[in-house]
């Protein structure tokens, strides 16, 4: 059959022939299966680093764990006369309960999928799980720093101008110095990374080499290390005072348990944690939205 009568195609694209019954290109040109696989881009994770405490299964013997914190300014100081008698009083204390909660993931594979396949299936979604797993872990932190914002004294800033601006960062550490506390970072989205490049305190900042790219330390403001992290939403800041801000419960770290199904003739593994984050204290933490 003559070739001239035929419109050839490939890699299974449908064929147009004025030959019925025409052989196609695609049957010819063979496609392959490139021998690496391509990865997907992960968020780089970041705020663990910034806990103020991280209690370990050792300090959960039970489910939870009360701490105690020690209020400011309960105990007075008063002024006397001579001979007048000395009057009793002593710090106040508070606290709460953290308990943490479990999560996981399950995942079971077929032995004929993992001998078909081009890749070892079983390590890449091993991988996978222990990262999503850390990537909750940072969604537990960001939620808790919005609620303890929300606190009594914890500082929200409500922006009109929808950019992040020197008068917006300022009001945020305004209110941690307010409470008595030192602002050391300030934690940003993407929208307001490309907000703070067009501000020139802290480009002057960013050309004496103060970036880490590899920690997500893009720069100094206002002597606070700036960290920009895309689990945060864009157009969200957080000014904290690293030492008071929040705190991790980790009754059981990241574990990976692999099993046999025989059953199902398939292999698998659970991955979990049991983990809670809690802000310390509401003061240390302030908010911006940028709307």
């Amino acid at each position: 059959m003559p070739l001239s009568n035929t419109i050839l195609s490939s890699d299974g694209k449908t064929s147009t022939s004025t030959t019925a019954g025409s052989s196609t290109g695609s049957y010819t040109i063979p496609r392959t299966l490139f021998s690496r696989l391509l990865k997907q881009n992960r968020t780089k994770l970041v705020l663990r680093a910034l806990a103020a405490i991280i209690v370990g299964p050792s300090g959960v013997p039970g489910s939870s764990v009360d701490m105690t914190i020690q209020l400011r300014d309960t105990m007075g100081v008063y002024r006397l006369g001579p001979g007048s008698e000395i009057p009793f009083d002593a710090e106040k204390y508070s606290g709460f309960n953290v308990k943490p909660i479990k999560y996981g993931v399950r995942v079971d594979i077929p032995k004929e999928f993992e001998e078909d396949s081009n890749w070892g299936m079983l390590q890449l979604n091993t991988d996978t799980a222990a990262y999503q797993i850390a990537d909750n872990e940072e969604s537990l932190i960001i939620s808790t720093l919005d609620t303890g914002s929300g606190e009594t004294g914890g500082t929200r800033v409500a922006n009109s101008n929808a950019s992040l601006g020197p008068s917006d960062i300022i009001a945020g550490f305004k209110g941690i110095r307010e409470e008595n506390y030192n602002p050391t970072h300030l934690l940003i989205g993407a929208e307001c990374e490309s907000d703070l490049y067009l501000v020139d305190t802290f480009i002057e900042a960013d050309k004496i080499g103060i970036s880490d790219p590899s920690k997500r330390l893009i720069g100094k403001i206002y002597g606070m290390k700036v960290i920009m992290s895309n689990n945060i939403s864009a157009k969200y800041a957080y000014v904290l005072d690293k030492q008071h801000a929040f705190m991790l419960v980790e009754k059981r770290p990241v574990t990976i348990e692999k099993y046999k199904a025989p059953e199902r003739d398939s292999r698998g593994f659970v991955a979990t944690q049991r983990i809670a984050a809690r802000y310390i204290h509401p003061g240390a933490i302030s908010r911006i939205i940028t709307v």
